[in-house]
């Protein structure tokens, strides 16, 4: 191999604030507004700078409506769907092993949650657990 493939993903996911835009995208949102107030510590320069390299790895699409105002939205590519059992699996791993992280009070609900993980980030019954 050239390089680690795990490495490669770091460099083009892993970088702070990827990963949430990402989860955003999961979530409906799709402004630049929108990815602001979700993160309220992301200035707009770092925001722009993520969306530029998430947009040259194809990981996200940028459209810009011809409307008045112009109205510019981004979301997934299929690569940007792709992540979608990591980001699971990232999402599991945190609820089952830093529950106290994850949760304001003790969770009676692991399972459920992890349930709703799965819908959310559309990860079909077959994944194991």
């Amino acid at each position: 191999m050239k390089n680690c493939p795990i490495e490669v993903s770091l460099e083009i996911v892993g970088k702070k604030w990827s990963i949430n835009i990402i989860r955003d995208l999961y979530k409906g949102k799709t402004r630049f507004t929108e990815f602001l107030e979700s993160n309220p510590q992301l200035s707009t320069k770092m925001l722009s700078l993520r969306l530029k390299e998430l947009q040259k790895s194809e990981i996200i699409k940028k459209t810009v409506k011809s409307t008045t105002p112009v109205v510019i939205e981004y979301s997934l590519t299929k690569k940007g769907k792709d992540l979608n059992r990591i980001l699971f699996q990232l999402a599991e791993f945190s609820v089952k092993n830093y529950p106290n992280k994850v949760y304001n009070t003790e969770s009676k609900s692991i399972e459920s949650d992890i349930s709703n993980l799965r819908r959310f980030f559309r990860v079909n019954d077959i994944l194991p657990t």
